[in-house]
C-alpha cells in the first residue's frame, strides 16, 4: 500500500522535533535551496532526487536525523568535516540548522563545490566553508592534520575507505558519524571494527529509523577512540 507524502505542516512538525526552533525561517531557506537546486540541476546534474517530496524527506529530513542521536551538535561549537558533500548534503542542512558548528564541506567536484558556495551565500550561512579538494589530499597537508572534532559522510564510500582517507584529519578526541543504510551496516560495521582494532577505535551504530512515506531506512555508524 502506497503511503501518502507528509503535508507541509507535518514536515514542519518533523523539523521542529529535531530541536530547530525557527522552523518557519528554516523551511523558507530550505525552499530557496530547493528551487536553486532545481534550476542548477538542469545544467549540471547535481542530484537525481528532484521532486519536492524527495527533497524534503530524502534530503532535508534524512540529514537532520543526526541531531536526534547527537543533539550536542546543535549547541557545542565543534569543527565538522563533511566528506564528499555532493550538492550540499548534509553540509548545507547542518550549517543552517546548527549555527554553532563550523562546517567544512569537502567536495572535489568543482561544479558541486561551486554550487555549495553559491547556495551558502543565497541563504546567508557564515559557518560554512567549501574545500574543493579530495579528503586524502587534505590529509597530506600539515594545516589540516588533527583539525576536526567530527567527520561525517553521507552516500559516499565504505566506512573503511572513509577512515583510511581521513584519519589524519580527526583530532585525538574526535569521532566519525557516518550516514548508512541497515544493509550497508551489515557488512561495514564488522569490517571497520577489524580494520581499526589496532588503532584503538570503537565502533557502534544507532537503531534503525524509517524515513516518512516509506522512503527508506537509515542508521548512523559512529566511531571514536
Amino acid at each position: 500500500m502506497e503511503t501518502n507524502p507528509p503535508s507541509s505542516a507535518e514536515i514542519e512538525k518533523l523539523i521542529a522535533s529535531f530541536g530547530i526552533s525557527d522552523t518557519a525561517s528554516f523551511m523558507s531557506d530550505m525552499e530557496k535551496f530547493r528551487l536553486f537546486l532545481i534550476e542548477e540541476n538542469e545544467k549540471y546534474n547535481l542530484t537525481r532526487l528532484t521532486s519536492p517530496d524527495e527533497f524534503w524527506i530524502k534530503h532535508v529530513i534524512d540529514c537532520l536525523y543526526i541531531l536526534k542521536y547527537y543533539p550536542e551538535l546543535k549547541t557545542v561549537p565543534l569543527k565538522l568535516a563533511d566528506i564528499g558533500s555532493g550538492a550540499g548534503f548534509p553540509a548545507l542542512i547542518l550549517a543552517r540548522a546548527c549555527p554553532s558548528l563550523k562546517i567544512s564541506a569537502i567536495e572535489s567536484s568543482i561544479k558541486k563545490s561551486d554550487f555549495i558556495s553559491r547556495t551558502s551565500k543565497l541563504i546567508s550561512l557564515s559557518n560554512l566553508s567549501v574545500v574543493p579538494r579530495r579528503a586524502h589530499e587534505l590529509s597530506e597537508k600539515k594545516e589540516w592534520r588533527f583539525y576536526f572534532d567530527v567527520i561525517t559522510a553521507r552516500a559516499l564510500s565504505s566506512c573503511r575507505e572513509i577512515f583510511r582517507e581521513t584519519r589524519p584529519l580527526l583530532n585525538k578526541t574526535g569521532r566519525y558519524i557516518l550516514y548508512k543504510t541497515p544493509r550497508q551496516a551489515e557488512t561495514e560495521l564488522c569490517e571497520i571494527r577489524n580494520f581499526t582494532a589496532q588503532a584503538g577505535f570503537r565502533w557502534n551504530c544507532t537503531e534503525t529509523f524509517k524515513l516518512p512515506a516509506d522512503m527508506g531506512e537509515r542508521l548512523f555508524i559512529h566511531g571514536a577512540k
